[in-house]
């Protein structure tokens, strides 16, 4: 049998919205049930929790890995009675051959800062677009001149719209981890260095974001992180359902892993698929017809930032 909760510590290294961590696990005998934990939705970010659906898709994804270096085939089942996703574990006839993927697991980032503006190599790219990815999911590398700009106005937008939403600030805010000591706390979050921000007292932080932090410097910030960036990475689905958001962090996880490996760092810059209104418009911008654009990331070159931390094994098992 596989030590479940050595597993366990690969598969909440993955990445969620504020690093909510929405997730609970079940391990019963050879199998692991992965549920929602609604306690920590974003119902003002995310009200459908397609992003909640997503980030379990990404858990699944380092779980299945985790589990294949050490020589189980993982069958992957749905249960929409009881909102578990089920991953039951066979002995496989070796290890699968996917250390490239799982030696980075806990190396890979969301790296919030300027980047170099390297570009990255034509092999590479081609590397990360000819990698097979869950059903109905497909990625789009946007490299044309307008089309980015394009998408800079999108991001733009959406801080307009965002960051004047008073609702959208206080939940943002709560998920914000101002210094050391309530990082370490709640082990949960975004924490200030993760953000490439200092450390402050919580009553700083907070009197900080309130009266400077607003839609037009975040959008300044924004654009120059795009413009260091080497491409736009969007990832899209045929469908727009529980299974096809899975399926989008499954995919989303696999593609950030093996550009990890390959030296890429990634930075979500969401905004566009976050607003309704703007997710058509981006929709139409990428010529997607009724394909459905879910995640927009920027990729590039940059020296890592202080890891986000995760809670323990021991505080996701029910």
């Amino acid at each position: 049998m596989p030590d479940m909760k050595e597993l366990l510590h690969h598969t909440v290294m993955a990445p969620s919205g504020h690093n909510t961590q929405p997730w609970k696990f079940r391990i019963k005998e050879n199998a692991v049930f992965i549920y929602p934990d609604f306690s920590r939705r974003l119902p003002v970010v995310d009200p459908l929790e397609w992003e909640l659906y997503i980030s379990l898709g990404c858990a699944l994804e380092n779980l299945v890995i985790a589990a294949e270096h050490e020589g189980y085939r993982a069958l992957v089942g749905y249960s929409f009675e009881d909102g578990a996703i089920s991953v039951n574990l066979e002995l496989a006839d070796g290890k699968a051959n996917n250390d490239w993927l799982f030696n980075v697991i806990h190396i890979k980032q969301s790296t919030r800062r300027q980047y170099d503006g390297r570009p990255i190599p034509g092999a590479d790219l081609e590397r990360l677009a000819s990698l097979p990815l869950e059903k109905g999911v497909s990625v789009l590398f946007v490299t044309e001149p307008e089309k980015i700009e394009g998408i800079i106005g999108l991001v733009k937008e959406g801080n307009s719209i965002q960051m004047n939403d008073r609702d959208f600030m206080q939940e943002l805010i709560s998920w914000i981890r101002f210094n050391e000591a309530e990082a370490n706390r709640y082990r949960d979050g975004l924490s200030s260095k993760a953000m490439g921000n200092p450390s402050s007292p919580r009553f700083i932080g907070k009197l900080f974001m309130k009266f400077f932090l607003n839609a037009k410097g975040q959008s300044k910030k924004d654009e120059k992180y795009i413009r260091s960036s080497s491409v736009l990475m969007v990832l899209l689905s045929e469908n727009n359902d529980i299974i096809s958001w899975i399926n989008t962090g499954r995919s989303f996880e696999r593609l950030a892993l093996f550009a990890t490996a390959l030296g890429i760092k990634n930075a979500h810059i969401n905004q566009p698929c976050e607003v309704p209104e703007l997710k058509k418009k981006l929709q139409k911008l990428l010529s997607a017809g009724n394909i459905h654009p879910q995640l927009l990331l920027r990729l590039g070159y940059a020296e890592s930032l202080p890891r986000s931390l995760r809670r323990p094994v021991s505080e996701v098992i029910i």
